[in-house]
């Protein structure tokens, strides 16, 4: 029951039950004392047996049945009094400690209703919160919403399912609403915002892809599965980005090396957006592009911030290479240009997805689990040396780790870093709190469950667009006669053609600090860029 009706019953009994004691007390002492009382009388020596407070003129009492029924009284008093602490004292003492949460908002428009609220949905929060969008969390859980409400969460308490919370939430005024169905069922609430508002666009997120079919037929426009996007992003950040230039053209390593940097959490630039990474190229080198939460993006935005699964891809000259390092306060992983064999350790959902993504792509892909099935290459322990040596460690160019345990996925890391120290570790983490410890047992690249998910659902309430991996960046080396004699201006280079400059190189040397530098005659450009990107500067700035 809610405080106010247990309140209700309690303070209802309590007066009954002086009512019946005054009645019986004043007909008791009538009757075996040979005394009147009046009632008024009667209710004093009550209340003052009930509080333990003293009995009056009247004690003692001569007869046997006075004296038990004063003695129900007594025992009736501490008993009310017992449960009147724990049931209302205390909760009112917490009220003055502990917010309640809001039980109703200011008035909102073009906002996102969240209903339910786990570790998933932190990322879309975030990334709410730095776009200027307004957000309404809803939860029926009374401790979870304090929760919520105590860290500065915009949270409403009620039921989804309910007409009045509905209209509390201005659900006719949200530009999505999205369901977090990963712990709790919400088919009745998806079944109430549907009939309340038909043209709602409603996201919801589910950890068992057999329950999808159910909040489909209640009409949702969008069924989410963050652990199929998760493999999905691990199969993704195997693939190779950029593409391999053609022989006899501009070659990675002569002048200019492409490098992957994660940002400590100590760094400068740790919890900044990600377009304030271009202050990196305060040291001669370029911010190519970045890995955010599972998707590989050329356009550094203002409204997604850095966190523990966001690596930078740049190109730069060795000193200005290790200048980065130093800002961002990581090691240097060189980028892998070679598509080689990939071991996947654990065919769950995760793992699943993960190879398919790699077969589709033509990569060659061994999968380990503990039990058998038919995508299952080798049936082993992950954490055990012979079975990953079974499943080729020693000749793979990758390992993607997709375990249901963050621990085990650790150990797994720990075991193939030590038989192939070479090899790239890719790994997918249930928690982000386990991304520093897969790091420092060796993972190369990180990603956690809810980061990805929340990405997911940006992406999709928003239409954002990311990069498609099928279409690989290039770096060319190109004449660009329309830029010679003109001073380059990377901003705008950018803008009509949507490539990256790298930097610039004549006669043998390159230089990578190009902004407001003369392309002279003989030079070229160093860019960066997609086959229809590349297209476009050609058209714009012609080639040779």
């Amino acid at each position: 029951m809610k405080l106010t009706r247990r309140l209700a019953v309690y303070v209802g009994s309590l007066l009954a039950l002086i009512s019946l004691y005054t009645l019986t007390y004043r007909w008791g002492m009538a009757v075996y004392e040979g005394e009147s009382r009046t009632w008024f009388q009667s209710l004093e020596l009550v209340v003052q047996s009930m509080t333990t407070t003293g009995y009056g003129q009247d004690a003692p009492w001569e007869s046997l049945e006075m004296t038990a029924l004063v003695l129900l009284v007594q025992v009736t008093g501490i008993a009310y009094i017992a449960v009147a602490i724990p049931q209302f004292v205390v909760p009112w003492i917490q009220t003055l400690v502990q917010p309640t949460p809001p039980e109703e908002i200011d008035r909102i428009e073009d906002h996102v209703v969240v209903v339910g609220y786990t570790a998933l949905c932190d990322t879309l929060v975030d990334e709410l919160e730095a776009d200027g969008t307004p957000y309404v969390i809803l939860e029926a859980d009374e401790d979870r919403a304090r929760r919520l409400h105590e860290d500065g969460l915009a949270v409403l308490y009620g039921d989804a399912d309910d007409d009045e919370v509905l209209e509390a939430v201005r659900l006719e005024d949200a530009v999505a609403v999205v369901v977090d169905a990963t712990e709790r069922e919400f088919i009745n609430a998806v079944l109430a915002i549907e009939d309340r508002e038909p043209d709602a666009d409603v996201f919801v997120l589910v950890t068992d892809p057999s329950r999808a079919r159910y909040f489909r037929y209640a009409g949702v426009d969008e069924v989410l599965s963050p652990k199929h996007r998760l493999g999905k992003a691990l199969g993704d950040r195997v693939r190779t980005i950029v593409a391999p230039a053609p022989e006899g053209e501009f070659t990675l390593g002569d002048d200019i090396d492409l490098a992957e940097f994660y940002v400590d959490p100590e760094s400068e630039f740790f919890g900044e957006t990600i377009d304030s990474t271009r202050a990196l190229e305060e040291t001669d080198a370029t911010v190519v592009g970045a890995w955010v939460r599972g998707d590989f993006v050329t356009e550094l935005s203002e409204q997604v911030h850095v966190d523990e699964n966001t690596s930078l891809l740049v190109a730069g000259t060795e000193p200005a290479l290790e200048a980065v390092a130093d800002r961002t306060r990581s090691s240097r992983s060189p980028y892998r240009t070679a598509e080689e064999p990939v071991v996947v350790v654990g065919a769950g959902l995760v793992g699943r997805t993960a190879a398919g993504t790699l077969e589709r792509a033509g990569l060659e892909t061994t999968v380990v689990d503990r039990e058998d099935d038919e995508i299952v290459d080798v049936v082993g322990d992950g954490t055990d040396e012979e079975t990953l040596l079974a499943a080729g460690i020693e000749d793979a160019g990758t390992v993607a780790i997709a375990l249901e345990s963050d621990d085990d996925a650790v150990l797994v890391t720990l075991t193939a870093n030590a038989l192939h120290p070479d090899v790239e570790i890719v790994v997918g983490a249930d928690t982000a709190d386990s991304l520093r410890a897969l790091r420092t047992a060796g993972a190369d690249h990180a990603l956690a469950l809810p980061n990805v998910a929340g990405r997911m659902i940006a992406l999709r309430a928003f239409e954002r667009e990311v990069m498609p991996l099928s279409d690989q960046l290039r770096l060319r080396q190109l004449a660009a006669p329309g830029l010679v004699d003109s001073k380059l201006e990377t901003a705008t280079i950018r803008e009509e053609t949507d490539c990256i400059v790298v930097g610039l190189e004549r006669n043998g040397e390159y230089r990578s600090d190009v902004e407001g530098t003369r392309l002279e005659r003989g030079g070229s450009i160093v860019i960066a860029g997609t086959d229809e990107q590349l297209d476009r500067f050609r058209e714009a700035y012609g080639d040779e």
